[in-house]
């Protein structure tokens, strides 16, 4: 981007001055300017070219942002189905001690 925005800029520039040289419209036009008006010109481009430039940089840190809350969500994610399967699997195993042991109250009754 950086390249291209210099690579325009100097192509606005060239083209400037060939039309002074060449064109009598536009050479009374930059000989009825003053000076200071190129430089308000160049400000005004720079300004433009600096806003792009760094509304691309924000938009790169807000998606490092964005993507470091997303990895922080996704592993708690992880570690609440891990907690989940835990809990799971001894619930699992105390109501499997629970059967046997009413299946032995059973066995135990019918006796």
């Amino acid at each position: 981007m950086k390249g291209y925005a210099a690579l325009f800029f100097g192509a606005i520039l060239i083209a400037a001055f060939v039309l002074k040289e060449y064109s009598a419209g536009v050479g009374n036009f930059f000989t009825m300017t003053p000076w200071w008006v190129y430089f308000v010109l160049c400000g005004i481009i720079y300004s433009g070219y600096r806003i792009v430039t760094l509304f691309q940089e924000d938009r790169e840190i807000e998606q490092r942002v964005i993507e470091e809350e997303g990895r922080v969500y996704m592993e708690r994610i992880e570690r609440a189905k891990a907690q989940e399967s835990v809990k799971a699997s001894l619930d699992h195993e105390d109501t499997d001690d629970l059967v046997a042991a009413s299946g032995e109250d059973d066995l135990d009754s019918r006796e």
